[in-house]
């Protein structure tokens, strides 16, 4: 049985988004580096704001440049050998430039390998993906939409001046009051389940990027963190018109269950809230869990 730690070295500015699938592979011991510059993609973004807490992912910027990524990912990949010798090494790119160096260690008994991607696969892997997603998206549609969801995407898509922009602010200060700007990592879900994927992405890189907007954000904080996590649910089950006053409850449900279990999160909601509509509790606060739980 292999017990040693693997390492993945990914260079996006060779592969781009084509290895996102790797971390539901890998085992919880391994790590994944992601080499990126400052043109990265924006899926490689929201990626990271996702997992910018995972601690099985390490995020280095590097700086551009002709083969700038290749030495800097060489260099790291030396430092770990040097540090884990007995560990197994793999190189994500399809830059075969990297088999001079990965040919040395070879020969000198180190595990390491470089895996490519086929353009065409990917693509196929791209379409399938977006199938799935229409698919799903069809499936979940519902024939009317409520009345505050419906009132906010409007607001979110006449432009920001006037009443949809003091909407939106009213309810990224709700968001401040539960979750703290030192909290980035939790800001992305909650402005997403609020606002929805495009507009909460904005919302975030306004939040991420403005120095300014955390500090004056931070003053509506409130101390006690049951009252932060019952007031953001109120705010996302208002939101989707569901009774609020089911939010201290589902706090209740959330905190007292491991944060990976969705599955008795799901069945105590079930309980709690009913199955018709079916889990609609559960789907509006999903997105809350990691929020509410921490890592």
């Amino acid at each position: 049985m292999d017990l040693k730690r693997r390492y993945y070295l990914i260079d996006t500015e060779n592969v781009g988004d084509r290895w996102f699938g790797l971390l539901q592979k890998i085992r919880k011991k391994d790590r994944i580096i992601i080499f990126y510059t400052e043109y990265h993609s924006k899926h490689l973004e929201e990626y990271l704001a996702k997992q910018v807490h995972n601690p099985r992912i390490m995020w280095l910027e590097c700086a551009a440049g002709n083969n700038a990524l290749d030495y800097q990912l060489l260099g790291v990949l030396s430092y770990l050998i040097a540090k884990h010798p007995k560990s197994a090494f793999y190189i994500y790119s399809n830059d075969r430039d990297y088999q001079s160096a990965i040919e040395f260690w070879q020969s000198r008994g180190i595990k390491v390998c470089r895996k490519g991607f086929s353009v065409e696969s990917a693509k196929k892997a791209k379409k399938e993906g977006k199938k799935k997603k229409e698919q799903k998206k069809k499936k979940s549609a519902m024939p009317v939409r409520t009345s505050e969801r419906a009132a906010l995407e409007s607001a979110c898509t006449s432009g920001k001046n006037g009443q949809g922009k003091q909407m939106e602010e009213q309810y990224v200060i709700e968001i401040a009051k539960s979750v703290p700007v030192t909290n980035l990592g939790g800001w992305y879900p909650a402005l997403t389940a609020v606002f929805g994927q495009e507009n909460g992405r904005n919302w975030y890189l306004k939040v991420r990027d403005d120095k300014e907007l955390r500090e004056k954000l931070s003053k509506y904080c409130l101390r006690d963190e049951y009252e932060r996590g019952v007031n953001l649910i109120a705010l996302v089950l208002g939101i989707d018109n569901l009774d609020v006053a089911g939010a201290e409850d589902a706090y209740k449900i959330i905190r007292s269950h491991n944060r990976k279990n969705l599955k008795a999160i799901r069945a105590d909601f079930d309980k709690r809230f009913g199955r018709k509509p079916p889990q609609k509790y559960f789907k509006a606060i999903r997105p809350l869990i990691r929020v509410i739980k921490g890592k």
